[in-house]
Parts: C-alpha cells; structure tokens; sequence
C-alpha cells in the first residue's frame, strides 16, 4: 500500500505542477535578464519591446553574481510580473511543498490507522456477516 500511495502521489503531484504555476507554463515567454544591483537591491533586468522590467532577486544567493545571465518567463499582457525560470522558486515552492507533503503524510496516517489492527468486534462483525441478497436472475 505505501509504495504504490507514494507513486500516485508523485505522479499526481509531477502533472499538477505544469499546470498551477503563476506565469502559466504554456502560455509564457522567456527572455534573457541580467542580475543588477539597482538601488540597493539586486535585481534580474530583462526587456520586452524595448521596455525594461526588472524584478527583484534573493540578494544572499545572487551577491557574487552581480552581470550573470538568468532567464525569466513571464506572460506577454504583465511583462512586469515575471519569475526567474529555475527549479527552486518557480517549479518547486516550499510553502507548496510543505503542504502536498503534509497532507499526504496525514492522509497516509488515517489510512494506515484504520486498515492496521482492526477491533476485534470488526472483524467478528465481518465473519458473521450474510452474503448479500442474490437477484431474481442469477
């Protein structure tokens, strides 16, 4: 029962993750940005028809990357609202991951307590019980 929960949560999970993210995945364009220190904070600039956007980066993981190349996917009507297209961030969200994996681990839990050791009375219950009423024409 675990291994095969666990597959069809995986499978579940990996097809839902195309279709949930924010810029939607089939609907989106990528374009080269460039992390910049802007004002003070790090940010990834980026064009779309000559107008720049530029949104802000984790200024702890992009310090030492100050001119480094990331791409960024973001939907054409709200080209300021776009994500840097990477596995962590915009594939993969902690608090997202947190929940899925915590809700399995719960669902597991419920499942799993009431199948393991059933009450002696259930079982007796069970072993007593008639078979269910045939139909005219069996």
């Amino acid at each position: 029962m675990l291994k095969s929960a666990i597959i069809l949560f995986v499978v579940c999970f990996l097809l839902y993750l195309p279709f949930s993210r924010q810029p939607d995945y089939f609907d989106s364009e990528t374009s080269p940005a460039v992390i910049k220190m802007k004002s003070g904070l790090m940010v990834a600039e980026y064009s779309e028809y000559g107008k720049y956007y530029s949104i802000k980066v984790d200024s702890v993981k992009y310090h030492n990357r100050i001119g480094a190349r990331v791409e960024v996917i973001y939907e054409l009507r709200e080209p300021a609202d776009a994500k840097l297209n990477q596995a962590w961030g915009y594939w993969l969200i902690p608090i997202e991951l947190a929940w899925s994996f915590g809700g399995f681990a719960l669902l597991l839990g419920v499942a799993y307590a009431t199948t393991y050791r059933p009450h002696p009375n259930a079982i007796a219950e069970q072993l007593k019980g008639t078979d269910a009423p045939k139909k005219k024409y069996e």
